[in-house]
């Protein structure tokens, strides 16, 4: 069977027979010892040294169910492209300073259905991506996910532009969403772990004066939203190293509290590890 077959199939499902999908698709899922073993490192990855009397079972086990869940909605849009957001004056603040904006995420949550729940508020980003991403021969899932991350006026952009690209993105005023949680070469800590991460999107703010927009994908009573924070201004900061601290302080506190909710954790960080063995 095709993957635009199976695309299609998914796509069909009515959306009061997800939840009950999810729960079987995580029932099975679960049973492979694979799956559990690899959901229980994801999750040591965030909890080990952050909160380490957390259990690390039910952690894992509801990793996985919102893995299955993220999976489904993609392919039901209409459920995550209009989430409610909170604090978007915040964002409209920022662009009425007359400069870029870098908007600041995770892979956390629904932060592909947050980019679009914005831009249907009037405030379509540029949003970076890996190129590979972006090819016609990128896998049915993958392309999916870019079309639900780009509904209502999102601008997919590659990696690829470098620097200098987005560099001009942020000069001639776009909202510019770039992720936090990315390898690099950049010794910082999170969730009580040394890791690898990339000055990008903070030295980005720093070079052209845009103010950061760090955006968090949360969940309350009423459901999931997505919460738009104050901007931070780089005039406040003395430099990248301070700035992207304030970032990672904020998006911390959140991943902490929904650590399930964080997609593939393992391989959005480098390891100092690493580093040291490959010098």
């Amino acid at each position: 069977m095709s993957e635009e077959t199976v695309a299609r199939l998914r796509a069909a499902v009515p959306t009061t027979l997800l939840p009950a999908l999810v729960r079987a698709r995580t029932r099975a899922a679960w049973r492979s010892e694979s799956v559990r073993e690899d959901a229980r490192a994801q999750m040591r990855f965030l909890l080990e040294h952050s909160r380490p009397d957390a259990d690390l079972d039910e952690v894992a086990r509801a990793y996985v169910a919102y893995q299955a869940r993220r999976g489904e909605l993609r392919w039901h849009p209409e459920l995550i492209t209009s989430l409610r957001v909170q604090g978007m004056h915040w964002l409209r603040e920022a662009r009425a300073l007359g400069r870029g904006v870098v908007l600041n995420f995770m892979h956390h949550g629904y932060y592909d259905g947050a980019f679009a729940s914005i831009a249907r508020l009037g405030v379509p980003g540029h949003l970076v991506a890996y190129p590979y991403m972006l090819e016609p021969d990128a896998p049915a899932w993958l392309r999916q996910h870019v079309k639900v991350a780009t509904t209502h006026g999102g601008t997919p952009v590659s990696a690829a532009v470098g620097t200098d690209g987005l560099t001009a993105l942020l000069n001639d005023g776009k909202v510019v969403a770039i992720a936090t949680d990315v390898p690099g070469r950049t010794p910082l800590r999170f969730a009580g772990r040394e890791v690898l991460g990339s000055f990008g999107a903070a030295r980005l703010a720093i070079g052209t004066d845009s103010p950061v927009v760090v955006i968090t994908s949360e969940e309350d009573d009423q459901g999931p939203f997505i919460q738009v924070h104050e901007p931070l201004l780089p005039a406040e900061f003395a430099g990248p190293e301070p700035l992207l601290h304030r970032m990672l302080a904020i998006h911390e506190a959140v991943v902490l509290r929904w650590p399930e909710a964080t997609d593939l954790p393992l391989s959005r960080w480098g390891s100092v590890e690493d580093r040291v063995a490959h010098g």
